[in-house]
């Protein structure tokens, strides 16, 4: 039995993903052992001051070096990671990354924007619960981007990441012209490939698919979606915390992030969203667990 390992870092938070991976007569299993998430919300230095702040470096240094120790822990084979939008928006991320390499030997990439949708895409596709003959639109909602995939008749058609997250719009300092080419791409795509549900990753719509009393792949209808953020809007983030189990650096972000998703369907004219629970680490997993397996064949 294979262990692989990955780590998101991205701008509301750090996962690292730790799975089993076996081959069984239904195909390949990814069994999850850990996922450990910390709230380090590198968004708030890269969108407000352009660069990570010493003190959120150190934090993401620390990071590195847990993360070997549990790799070692763990008996890891093999891992990714990949750093998204804040580090992508960062003057030192660059420098950021090549020091946690010389220090903890963790090679982590800051990935393009296409390149993170195209990741998510994976994960979800190999999940195998994807028809074939149908067409999906994939959203994924992050604190400084969000990625959408469309996937018809077994394919990739089209894909773009935008600067649209809920750390953006905490702090007031989303650019309304990015809006606008968020609705443009979506209607048009929308119209030519006439996709019959969305798909939606991340942390906030995963928490309000919980208080929705859904599981995994049903089905989430857009009105109560619509509902659901209305009856969330009447709450301050302290009284989400208290009466809704919800994290405190998840409680001031869920409603944006909603909105990011309800605005998706709209405008693509969608009136179901279905949600799997994997992520951006998820497919890194996947990704690397299948080159690798590729390679061994060569």
């Amino acid at each position: 039995m294979l262990r692989y390992a990955a780590i998101d870092i991205g701008s509301n938070a750090v996962r690292m993903l730790f799975q089993q991976i076996y081959e069984s007569e239904n195909g390949t299993i990814f069994k999850k052992m850990s996922l450990v998430r910390l709230p380090i919300r590198l968004g708030e230095d890269s969108f407000l001051k352009g660069e990570i702040t010493a003190v959120k470096e150190e934090k993401l240094v620390h990071m590195a070096h847990a993360f070997t120790h549990l790799c070692t822990i763990f008996e890891v084979q093999n891992y990714l990671a990949s750093a998204t939008s804040a580090m992508r928006d960062s003057k030192n991320g660059a420098a950021i990354m090549a020091r946690i390499k010389d220090e903890a030997g963790v090679d982590i990439k800051i990935i393009p924007g296409d390149d993170e949708a195209e990741v998510l895409y994976e994960s979800i596709f190999n999940t195998g619960k994807i028809d074939d003959d149908k067409t999906y639109m994939f959203i994924d909602v992050g604190g400084g981007s969000t990625e959408i995939n469309i996937f018809a008749n077994g394919e990739r058609k089209a894909w773009k990441s935008f600067n649209i997250g809920t750390i953006r719009l905490k702090e007031g300092i989303q650019k309304e012209e990015e809006w606008d080419v968020y609705a443009k791409w979506l209607r048009e795509n929308a119209e030519k490939y006439q996709p019959e549900y969305m798909v939606g990753t991340g942390g906030n719509i995963n928490k309000i698919y919980k208080l929705c009393g859904l599981a995994d792949w049903q089905m989430l209808h857009r009105t109560d979606l619509q509902d659901k953020i209305e009856f969330l809007k009447q709450f301050t983030p302290k009284e989400l915390i208290e009466k809704f189990d919800i994290r405190d650096d998840r409680a001031d972000v869920i409603v944006h992030g909603a909105n990011i998703y309800h605005r998706a369907m709209m405008e693509a004219g969608i009136n179901e969203i279905i949600v799997p629970k994997v992520g951006l680490a998820d497919g890194l997993i996947r990704r690397a667990y299948y080159a690798n397996k590729e390679k061994n064949k060569q």
